[in-house]
């Protein structure tokens, strides 16, 4: 009688691999999401950072400058053309992330703009200008493979006669976002 009489304790092996399939196949389906959406938080970066650099490109077209020595202002431009800075993919640096250097962002162009970057990040800013427009751009590559990712903020002077408006859409224009 005392055979029958004991309480099973415990789980079977067959409800231990249905628990373990379950929690395989969650996993399976949450990882990719999970990396995807860390992805896109990284690119906020270069949201936010273009937007600065867009704005500050618009203060200087509309801000009176000079040269040392003369009382006339020089005609409404924006600053010079800089190329990708820090001059190197940020994924050169341990953990894909670009050190702050403060000395990168003294050059005139950069002051200009009122722009540097004081904490890690994951993206070169470059700009280009012209005397009708500039072009503020971010580069990353945030796995770190063969393929870059680009995000683009466009301004553009109405050059026409009598015309002197400065405009621009201040939308983001990306390529291979997430790459």
């Amino acid at each position: 009688m005392q055979r029958h009489r004991s309480i099973e304790l415990g789980f079977t092996l067959l409800e231990l691999m249905i628990v373990v399939a379950i929690v395989g196949i969650l996993a399976a389906t949450a990882v990719p999401t999970l990396t995807h959406y860390i992805a896109k938080a990284k690119t906020t970066e270069a949201f936010t950072q273009l937007e600065k650099i867009y704005n500050g490109a618009r203060v200087y077209w509309l801000e009176p400058h000079g040269t040392p020595g003369s009382i006339q202002p020089l005609p409404p431009q924006f600053p010079d053309t800089h190329a990708a800075t820090p001059a190197v993919s940020c994924c050169a640096s341990s953990g894909g992330r670009c050190a702050p250097v403060g000395a990168q962002w003294q050059d005139p162009t950069w002051v200009s703009l009122a722009f540097s970057l004081d904490d890690p990040h994951f993206y070169q800013y470059e700009f280009e200008s012209s005397a009708s427009d500039f072009t503020a751009r971010a580069i990353g590559n945030l796995d770190c493979d063969a393929a870059f990712s680009t995000f683009s903020m466009i301004g553009r002077v109405d050059t026409t006669p009598g015309a002197n408006g400065l405009f621009g859409l201040a939308a983001i224009y990306r390529v291979d976002e997430l790459e």
